[in-house]
C-alpha cells in the first residue's frame, strides 16, 4: 500500500466529521468502515506495517514513532525488528505474548534491551497494540509499540480496527511465505527435478545440493532417525550414494548432542577434536563447523530427520538466514522425502519379507537332516548380512559343550576332524552362548576373548564378527551362529544385528523342530514297538477263537443264557466269564444286527475276547462292569423299542460304546489324571474328559486291529455315522458332562410326549440312555447295589491312598479316614443317578418298574445312614454290618 493512496485515520474522521445531521457515533462509525475498506486493499506485508504505523501514530496524540516488531510462537528468545530484521529479545515484549487483550499498557524496566537499543527511554510508560493470529500456519505475531499519549479514538474502534488487521497480516503473511518459499525452492520444483525423482537417494540427492547452494555450505547430507534401532542413518552425502549405509547410536559423541538438541536447530563453530574425529570418520573430510535442523512430522510431532550442513564458505559461521533457507526449504519438500522414505522401508521389508519367508521355505523342507539344516542357515545368514564366512555351533547339554560339524569354506589343519568341539564358556561363542545376547564386534583383535590361533592356521583373516544365539520357543539357546567380515561396509551395522537377530528366530524354531522331529520319528517307532508288543499280548490264541465260536454256535438263542434274560429285574453279573461272552454275541444276533451288517461269527467272537482283554483287573471298571453296562443298553433298546425310534447304525454304536466305554480304565478318575500328570492327560487334557477319550481311542485301535472290524461291511456313510455315535455315547458317561445336560432333559419333560422327530430330542436322549446304562447297578436287587458299591469304595479309596503317597488332600470320596460311605451313596443316587432314571421314566413309561425299584434302594441306604450313624459302624465293617442285616422295605407300587 503506497503513501499516495494511504490516508490518515483521523484525518479520514476530521473530514467525514463536517457532515450535518450526524450523530459522533455514526461519524466513528462511518469512518471506520472506511478504513477497513482501505485495509482490505493492502496486499503486501510492507504495506500492511507502513498502515499500520501511520494509523497508530494517528490514533495518539503527539505520537511520533510506531515501532513494529514480530514474535515468534515456538521460539520465546525470537523477536526481530520488522523494519531492520534484527534481533531484540526484550522481556518486555516477551511478557505480551499469553496476554489476552490486544492493546496493552506497560513501563519499561531498567535492562530491557529497548532502552539499550534506544527504542524507549528508561520507565516510560508504553502503548502496546498486538497482531494475533490463532492460525497453526502463522509462525509469527506482530507487536505495535509506541509512547503512550491520549487516544484520539475509542477503544473499541481501535480493537475492531486490529481485529481486521490480524486478518490482513494473516493474509499477506501467508501469501509472503508462499513467495519465499517459491523464490528459494524454484530451481528445484519448477525445473521438475523432484518430480523425476524416482526414490529417496536420488530425492536427498538433489536436496543436499541444493541445501548446500543456498546456504553456501561446503557439504550437506540428510541424517534419517530409526527409532526402532535407536540409530541415524545416512545414505547420501552431497550428490553422491553412499556405498552402504552409514549408522550412528543417539546416544554417542556428537550425534548425541544433536538428537538430543530437543526439536531446535544446534550450530557449532569450532568443534573439539574428538568432534572432529567423529564427523571426519563419517564424512570423509575435515569439519570445522556444523548447523544440524530437526525435521518434524507435522502429524505426529516427532522428529524425522536432520538436515546437516558443514563448513560455511569463507571461513564463516552459519546464521539464522541459513537455518531460514532451511526451514523454507524443507517446509515445501520434507513430505515427499518422508513419502519416498516411507516407500524405501516398505520396499526394504517386502525384501526383507520375501527372504525371510523363502528362508523358512528352505529350512523347513530340511527338518530331517540336521546337517543339512545347518547348511541352510549358514547360507542364510551369509546372504542377509553380507558376511564373508558363518559358523553354527549346536549346544549339546550332557557334555556343556559348543558342537560345529558344518563348516563354511575354512579347512581345518586335519582333514579327519569331523566336528569341533570346546566348552561352552569358552571364546566369543561361548560369551553369547551363556549370555543368551548377541555380540557386534568391529575390531576382534582388540577383544580379549577372541582366538587368533584359528587365523593363523587357517590363513584366513578375521577382521570383525557378528555374533548372536539361537533360541527356542521358549528361550533357551541351543546354538550360536557366528558371521566374520562385513563384505561391504566396515563392520557389522545395527541393522545386520537386527536383521540377524530376526533371522536367529528361524534358525532356533527349525533347529528345535529338527531335533524335536528325529524325537518323534524314534518316538513313533517305539510306539509301533509298543503297540506290537501290545497286541501281541492282547492277541487272542487261534485255538481260544475256535472253542468260543464252537460255544457260541452251542447256544441257539439269548432265552438259552436265561429265561429272564430280557427283564430288567435279570442279574448279568451272576453269568460266568465265558457264558459272559457268549452272551454278548447273541444279544447282536437277538438285535438283528449280525444279519443286517453282515458281521461274521468269527470277527464278532474276536472283537468281544480282544474287548474283554483290553479291560484291566481293577476292583469295579472291569470287564464284568462293561458287560453289565452292555446288558441294560440291550434291555433298553429291546423294552422301550428304541429301534423304532433310532436308526440301525444307532442301535449297534448304543450296544458297542456300551461294552467298550471303560476300556482300560486304570481305576483312577479324571481329576487325578489332570493331577499327576499322566500321559493320558498329557494326550487328552485340552479337549476334556480325559478317561472317556482314552476309551474311544482304545475301543478304535481293537476295531482296527486284524479281524476285529466288525464294521466292515458297512458302507462309507453307515461306517462313518456309526463311529461318530460311538464317540458320542463314550463321552456322555462323563459325570461332568451329565451334570451339565440336566437342564436340558428337563426341559424335555415341559413338551411330553417327546418329539423323536427333532434330532436334538434324540441326541439328548441317546446320551441319557448312556448314562442310565453305565450306572444300571443302582437299579438292581439290594444284594448287587451293596456288592458292587462295596468295589466302588474299593477302588475310590485306593486313588485316595495314591493321592496322599503324592502329598495331595484327596477328595472326600476318595479318603477312606474322613468319608461317610451312606451318605457318599445317597448323594450320588439323589443328584447323579436320580435325574437319570426319574428322567427315562417320564420319557418312557415302561421303565417306570426301573426307577421304582432304585427308589427302594435309596430308602434302603437311608435307613443304612441312620443306624451306621446312630451305631458309629466304620466304613471297614460297613458292608459286613449290612450282610447280617434286614433293610427290607415294602413294595412301594
Amino acid at each position: 500500500m503506497g503513501s499516495n493512496r494511504t490516508e490518515g485515520f483521523v484525518a479520514a474522521q476530521d473530514c467525514e466529521g463536517s457532515g450535518v445531521g450526524q450523530s459522533s457515533g455514526q461519524h466513528e462509525e462511518n469512518i471506520l468502515m472506511k478504513a477497513l475498506q482501505r485495509l482490505c486493499e493492502v496486499d503486501t506485508f510492507d504495506d500492511l506495517v507502513k498502515f499500520l504505523q501511520e494509523t497508530v501514530a494517528e490514533c495518539y496524540v503527539d505520537c511520533n514513532e510506531v515501532h513494529c516488531f514480530r514474535i515468534s510462537k515456538s521460539k520465546l528468545d525470537e523477536i526481530y525488528d520488522v523494519t531492520t530484521d534484527q534481533l531484540i529479545p526484550s522481556t518486555l515484549i516477551c511478557s505480551c505474548r499469553c496476554a489476552p487483550k490486544r492493546i496493552l499498557l506497560k513501563t519499561v524496566s531498567t535492562d530491557d534491551l529497548l532502552i539499550t537499543k534506544s527504542y524507549f527511554n528508561q520507565s516510560d510508560a508504553v502503548r502496546i497494540l498486538m497482531l494475533k493470529s490463532e492460525k497453526d500456519r502463522m509462525k509469527d505475531d506482530l507487536v505495535l509499540m509506541t509512547r503512550d499519549s491520549n487516544p484520539k479514538v475509542a477503544p473499541n474502534d481501535l480493537d475492531i480496527l486490529l481485529r481486521h488487521a490480524t486478518t490482513c497480516y494473516e493474509r499477506v503473511s501467508l501469501r509472503h511465505q508462499n513467495k519465499t518459499s517459491c523464490d528459494q525452492t524454484a530451481n528445484i520444483l519448477l525445473s521438475g527435478e523432484l518430480e523425476k525423482a524416482t526414490d529417496a537417494i536420488s530425492i536427498q540427492q538433489i536436496l543436499n545440493v541444493h541445501l548446500a547452494t543456498v546456504t553456501s555450505a561446503h557439504h550437506c547430507c540428510i541424517l534419517i532417525r530409526a527409532n526402532d534401532i535407536q540409530q541415524i542413518v545416512c545414505q547420501v552425502i552431497d550428490g553422491r550414494k553412499l556405498n552402504f549405509e552409514v549408522f550412528r547410536s543417539m546416544d554417542e559423541g556428537i550425534f548425541k548432542e544433536i538428537c538430543n538438541s530437543a526439536g531446535k536447530s544446534f550450530t557449532k563453530q569450532p568443534l573439539t577434536e574428538t568432534e572432529q574425529q567423529e564427523i571426519s570418520a563419517f564424512l570423509g573430510t575435515n569439519v570445522e563447523s556444523i548447523l544440524t535442523l530437526p525435521i518434524v512430522h507435522k502429524a505426529t510431532n516427532q522428529v524425522i530427520l536432520y538436515v546437516c550442513l558443514f563448513n560455511k564458505k569463507s571461513g564463516q559461521s552459519f546464521q539464522q538466514c541459513d537455518i531460514r533457507a532451511v526451514d523454507n526449504v524443507m517446509l515445501r519438500t520434507w513430505r515427499i522425502l518422508e513419502s519416498a522414505l516411507v516407500l524405501q522401508r516398505e520396499i526394504k521389508s517386502r525384501q526383507e519379507s520375501e527372504a525371510m519367508l523363502q528362508i523358512a521355505k528352505n529350512l523347513f523342507t530340511n527338518l530331517g537332516d540336521v546337517r543339512l539344516l545347518l547348511g541352510e542357515i549358514i547360507q542364510a545368514a551369509r546372504n542377509l548380512t553380507n558376511a564373508e564366512r558363518c559358523s553354527v555351533f549346536l549346544s549339546d547339554e550332557e557334555t556343556k559343550q559348543l558342537v560345529a560339524t558344518i563348516f563354511d569354506g575354512i579347512s581345518t589343519m586335519d582333514e579327519n576332524v569331523k566336528e569341533i568341539r570346546f566348552p561352552i564358556t569358552q571364546g566369543i561363542a561361548g560369551l553369547v552362548a551363556t549370555t543368551g545376547k548377541t555380540l557386534n564386534i568391529a575390531d576382534v583383535y582388540q577383544h580379549p576373548l577372541f582366538y587368533k590361533g584359528v587365523d593363523e592356521a587357517t590363513g584366513f583373516r578375521t577382521r570383525n564378527i557378528l555374533c548372536f544365539p539361537i533360541k527356542d520357543l521358549n528361550g533357551k539357546v541351543v546354538g550360536v551362529s557366528q558371521l566374520c567380515n562385513k563384505i561391504k561396509g566396515p563392520c557389522f551395522t545395527s541393522y545386520d544385528v537386527e536383521i540377524a537377530e530376526k533371522f536367529s528366530v528361524f534358525s532356533g524354531i527349525s533347529i528345535s523342530h529338527s531335533l524335536l522331529y528325529k524325537q518323534v520319528l524314534e518316538s513313533d517307532a517305539r510306539s509301533k514297538l509298543a503297540n506290537e508288543l501290545m497286541l501281541y499280548h492282547m492277541d487272542i490264541d487261534l485255538f481260544d477263537l475256535h472253542n468260543y465260536m464252537k460255544l457260541c454256535t452251542s447256544v441257539n438263542s439269548i432265552m438259552d443264557v436265561s429265561p429272564t434274560f430280557n427283564s430288567f429285574d435279570y442279574k448279568p453279573r451272576i453269568l460266568n466269564g465265558d457264558m459272559k461272552l457268549v452272551a454278548c454275541v447273541l444279544m447282536y444276533d437277538d438285535l438283528g444286527l449280525t444279519a443286517r451288517f453282515h458281521i461274521s461269527r468269527r470277527t464278532l467272537v474276536h472283537f468281544m475276547l480282544m474287548v474283554r482283554k483290553g479291560y484291566r483287573d481293577t476292583p469295579y471298571h472291569n470287564w464284568d462292569h462293561g458287560f453289565s453296562v452292555l446288558h441294560h443298553a440291550y434291555l433298553l433298546i429291546k423294552n422301550l423299542k428304541l429301534n423304532e425310534i433310532y436308526e440301525d447304525t444307532d442301535i449297534i454304536a448304543l450296544l458297542t460304546a456300551s461294552v467298550c466305554h471303560d476300556l482300560d480304565h486304570r481305576g483312577t478318575n479324571n481329576s487325578f489324571q489332570t493331577s499327576s500328570k499322566s500321559v493320558l492327560a498329557d494326550l487328552y487334557s485340552s479337549e476334556g474328559s480325559v478317561l472317556e477319550r482314552h476309551h474311544l481311542a482304545q475301543t478304535m485301535c481293537i476295531l482296527n486291529s486284524a479281524g476285529c472290524d466288525i464294521f466292515e461291511n458297512m458302507t462309507h456313510n453307515e461306517y462313518r455315522t456309526t463311529l461318530a455315535r460311538i464317540k458320542h455315547a463314550i463321552l456322555a458317561t462323563d459325570v461332568a458332562t451329565h451334570l451339565k445336560l440336566i437342564p436340558q432333559f428337563d426341559e424335555l419333560t415341559h413338551n411330553l410326549p417327546l418329539k423323536f422327530d427333532e434330532a436334538r430330542v434324540r441326541d439328548l436322549t441317546y446320551s441319557l440312555c448312556m448314562t442310565a446304562c453305565d450306572l444300571s447297578d443302582s437299579t438292581k436287587d439290594w444284594e448287587t447295589i451293596t456288592s458292587t458299591s462295596q468295589l466302588i469304595y474299593k477302588e475310590f479309596f485306593s486313588q485316595g491312598d495314591m493321592e496322599k503317597r503324592m502329598g495331595n488332600r484327596p477328595a472326600l470320596m476318595n479318603d477312606r479316614e474322613r468319608a461317610c460311605l451312606p451318605e457318599l451313596q445317597i448323594n450320588f443316587m439323589n443328584f447323579i443317578a436320580g435325574p437319570a432314571y426319574r428322567l427315562l421314566s417320564k420319557f418312557f413309561e415302561d421303565y417306570q418298574p426301573v426307577y421304582d425299584n432304585f427308589q427302594i434302594n435309596l430308602r434302603r441306604w437311608k435307613l443304612v445312614h441312620q443306624e451306621t450313624q446312630a451305631k458309629n459302624i466304620p466304613n471297614d465293617t460297613l458292608f459286613e454290618y449290612i450282610a447280617d442285616k434286614d433293610f427290607a422295605i415294602p413294595d412301594i407300587s
